[in-house]
């Protein structure tokens, strides 16, 4: 069951139920010979990649007992962090090589033993997994909260990826984007200097992406991104003419990562000088923002403006 993007229920209204929003990898776990079975969205087995959670299967569950929830790696403060669960999500990490926590947050229970229960209720499920699923090692049950408003202020201040909104009376509804389940997530937004722009051979008339960076101390820029997304026909036509009186010889960016086209594309670089807000969703592995998106072209601030961010 799949959550759908949309607006915070009013807290008043007493049929939801909220959650926190993780930043992990979701996974189905099922109990078999006292350990669990992990199994990824797309049916691949996911077992060996997190071993140490396979083998803290909860001793109050039956067997064959099913749960959903997320495998999280926390950082050394205790927050959830994808780009330390990235590794072995990509098996780049062998179990044990970094000092991140990974722990599995057990939201749902779709089966008891023998027994499916996803015709129960919200409530119903989230009962029996409180009953039946101590939270302990690496298996912890998270939170479920009445008040939404709290919940998507206090996520936001502490860093983290947002809400999940439930109705109390639905059913687990397998294979299911259902809007009995809808997902709050915290975009944080930042400005950015343009570095250059991303083009196909076959298109080189149209913007695919933008290039951006942080300023750094030397007057170049440390590479973020290539943001598609938010770019509208108007505002990519408008942009490709002031960049085109912009292009540089030289790249303006340096370090590791960099831009590295895909087959086909264009790198085209330019000054530094044009300022764009881009909202994203934290950072991936490779140190670049995650599903970044322009939001606004903003000709008020200069390179100079823009400082180091998150």
């Amino acid at each position: 069951m799949l959550a759908s993007p949309g607006d915070l229920p009013r807290t008043s209204d007493r049929s939801w139920a909220y959650e926190v929003k993780w930043d992990g990898m979701r996974l189905l776990g099922t109990l078999s010979r006292g350990r669990l079975r992990l199994t990824s969205r797309n049916g691949n087995d996911a077992t060996s990649r997190f071993p140490e959670v396979s083998a803290s299967a909860p001793t109050g569950l039956p067997e064959g007992s099913v749960l959903d929830g997320e495998v999280v790696a926390f950082d050394p403060l205790g927050r959830p962090s994808f780009a330390l669960l990235a590794p072995r999500i990509q098996r780049a990490q062998p179990p044990g090589t970094h000092d991140a926590r990974l722990t599995f947050l057990a939201f749902d229970l779709l089966r008891l033993g023998a027994d499916d229960i996803t015709s129960c209720s919200y409530d119903e499920r989230r009962a029996l997994l409180a009953e039946h699923v101590p939270s302990a090692g690496r298996i912890v049950v998270p939170d479920s909260f009445d008040d939404g408003d709290a919940l998507l202020a206090s996520t936001d201040q502490n860093g983290l990826e947002g809400v999940v909104a439930k109705r109390r009376a639905s059913t687990y509804q397998q294979g299911v984007r259902s809007p009995d389940w809808i997902k709050v997530p915290h975009r944080r937004s930042r400005s950015l200097v343009i570095g250059g722009w991303k083009s196909r051979e076959d298109s080189r008339s149209r913007l695919a992406s933008l290039l951006v960076g942080t300023p750094t101390d030397d007057g170049m820029l440390r590479y973020e991104g290539a943001v598609g997304s938010g770019l509208s026909g108007s505002v990519s036509r408008t942009l490709l003419e002031v960049l085109g009186d912009l292009v540089a010889e030289q790249s303006p960016f340096h370090g590791y990562p960099a831009p590295e086209p895909a087959r086909g594309d264009v790198l085209t670089y330019v000054a530094p000088v044009l300022v764009v807000d881009v909202e994203h969703l934290g950072r991936a592995a490779n140190g670049l923002l995650r599903q970044p998106s322009v939001v606004r072209v903003r000709p008020d601030l200069s390179y100079a403006d823009v400082v180091e961010g998150s």
